[in-house]
């Protein structure tokens, strides 16, 4: 900081300069004062001394010897007629010509006293001249005018200038140092408020003034360091508040945008960056500008559905305005609904298949029945083949409508887990010889991987449904005379089976929702492979009420293995 800038500086120059011009002109009139002081002393004793010399004069006394004892009395003496000629005068001087002058003469001649002081040529020095009226019966008939040099008066003056001026500058230096240290009390507790104002500045509100005066400057520290607690409360709520409306903003599913009065973006979550992203340093958001426009323009709130980067994106936007109804910003929520269309796609292309799964059994039924009736079948043999038929549809309808039952009661928490300790591998060789005729009608070859594993703790018959349920998918979708197998190993946390089929595999977009109901990957052989698109929904769910996962993922050799993961349950 600039030194000149400095309050000590200042309040010590400033009180510096105050004593230094009142000691001056405290001298000034202190000089003056002594000097008039002199001057009229000087002057009473000269008209007393005149005054006693003319009182012998008109006595009767000798004029030339009375003027010679003025130089007792440090004066020198003239006696002047009426028209101011000299009539006589000490010895010490001898004047020629008038002693006074005509003005002064005059107010003399008019029985006044007239003092005078300054420069005498006669005398060739600065002089204190006194002229005294000499009057009579008959009048004033002339005057004494006494002559007294100012020498001694003027030495008296500087003298005593001196001592004032000695004195004053006593006077300042020690006022200068007195000044100096009051302007660093006075300035200190200044000092340090300005250094906690600083601190404050900076967002540090630890340090108080430490001033604890009755005066203005200590109300002034209290009232700062209340300010630094009160600021320092408010701060730390606003940030409380802050990381609260942080925290919900990243927490939520939903992308948040906030666009200011001109459409520029002020704030974005990460969701929102992560369903609107930047290419080649481009803004994606643009892509809003015209819903911020249309909000901008109307003042409403709008919402819209839009494609982005081929996802379904729901799009909400309000005006935000201030407490003057002042349009300040918009606020725009994002929400990624790609998974809810396809779920509704899913459940459109459902309500289809599970219309012709029940049409196709039904139409059979329908069709056989009446051949029967109408007494069409010529032989026994044709005879069994239509019941046969009949008999394979119904059980058909029947499969459809207990997974349809066991989903739905599964979704509505009836399905009641009975939990024990099982035995993975004894129930995957249960299962494995339960589905060897299944695989043997296609030529299949089902291998088991079983490492030794301890038991957990799961529904028997729902594991069981699991595995069964996986083997019949990948059966159907395994091609005539390849390789299916089951392999259960442990993990940390559990164990995993798995099944791998051989068919044609599932396209990578389509695996995250396989474990959907209603779901198929091939809609083209829907009907050759008979499935419904509930197996692998009824799995997962099983599975979830274990606290356990699901998964599939393409092999690189072909075809797809779907694992499940079940915890030890202690």
């Amino acid at each position: 900081m600039n030194p000149k800038k400095s309050i000590i500086i200042k309040l010590w120059l400033y009180m510096t300069i105050l004593t230094i011009v009142t000691l001056l002109f405290s001298g000034l009139v202190l000089s003056r004062v002594f000097e008039d002081f002199y001057f009229n002393m000087r002057k009473n004793e000269m008209i007393n001394e005149g005054q006693q010399l003319l009182s012998l004069i008109l006595g009767g006394a000798n004029p030339a010897e009375l003027l010679d004892v003025s130089k007792f009395i440090n004066a020198h003496a003239v006696l002047i007629d009426r028209q101011g000629l000299i009539q006589a005068s000490s010895n010490i001087i001898k004047f020629k010509g008038m002693a006074i002058g005509a003005k002064e003469l005059a107010e003399v001649l008019r029985g006044n006293i007239v003092v005078h002081k300054g420069h005498m040529p006669q005398f060739n020095a600065s002089m204190l001249t006194v002229a005294l009226p000499i009057k009579t019966e008959t009048g004033v008939v002339g005057g004494l005018i006494l002559y007294s040099p100012m020498s001694s008066i003027e030495n008296t003056v500087w003298q005593i200038r001196r001592l004032i001026l000695l004195a004053a500058a006593i006077a300042i230096m020690i006022s200068t140092g007195l000044s100096f240290v009051l302007s660093r009390t006075v300035s200190k507790p200044l000092v340090q408020m300005k250094k906690v104002a600083e601190e404050m500045a900076k967002g540090e509100f630890k340090s108080k003034v430490d001033v604890d005066t009755q005066d203005e400057i200590g109300t002034l520290a209290k009232t700062m360091n209340y300010l630094s607690d009160a600021l320092n409360e408010n701060i730390n709520a606003l940030d409380q508040e802050k990381k609260q409306l942080k925290n919900v903003l990243l927490g939520m599913t939903d992308g948040v945008v906030t666009f200011d009065a001109e459409g520029q973006v002020i704030m974005a979550n990460p969701q929102a960056i992560e369903i609107i992203p930047q290419k080649n340093g481009d803004n994606y958001f643009n892509i809003l500008k015209p819903l911020v426009k249309q909000v901008k323009d109307d003042g409403e709130y709008v919402s819209k559905e839009m494609k982005i980067n081929g996802r379904a994106i729901s799009v909400r936007m309000a005006p935000l305005f201030d407490e003057a109804a002042k349009l300040w910003g918009i606020l725009a929520v994002m929400q990624d609904v790609t998974r809810e269309r396809k779920l509704e796609d899913l459940r459109r292309e459902f309500l289809g298949d599970v219309s012709h799964e029940l049409r196709t059994p039904l139409t059979y039924l329908q069709g056989y029945t009446e051949a029967l009736l109408d007494d069409m079948v010529e032989n026994q043999e044709e005879y069994d083949k239509y019941l046969n038929i009949i008999l394979e549809e119904t059980l058909r309808l029947r499969r459809l409508v207990d997974e349809l039952l066991e989903l739905s009661n599964i979704e509505a928490g009836h399905l009641n887990i009975k939990k024990d300790y099982i035995s993975i591998k004894q129930l995957v060789e249960r299962v494995s010889k339960k589905v060897l005729p299944l695989c043997s009608n296609k030529n299949i070859e089902l291998i088991t991987e079983i490492e030794e594993v301890p038991p957990v703790i799961a529904d028997e018959d729902r594991i069981e449904q699991v595995v069964i349920n996986l083997v019949d998918n990948a059966v159907r979708y395994s091609a005539t005379g390849s390789k299916l197998t089951i392999k259960v190993q442990p993990c940390k946390e559990g164990i995993i089976v798995s099944v791998k089929d051989s068919g044609p595999g599932i396209p990578e977009a389509e695996l995250p929702f396989i474990w959907e109901r209603f779901y198929k990957v091939d809609k083209s052989r829907t009907r050759q492979k008979s499935g419904t698109g509930l197996g692998l929904a009824i799995v997962k769910k099983i599975i979830e009420l274990h606290e356990g996962r699901v998964w599939a993922q393409n092999c690189a050799e072909g075809g797809t293995k779907f694992s499940f993961f079940l915890p030890w349950g202690v």
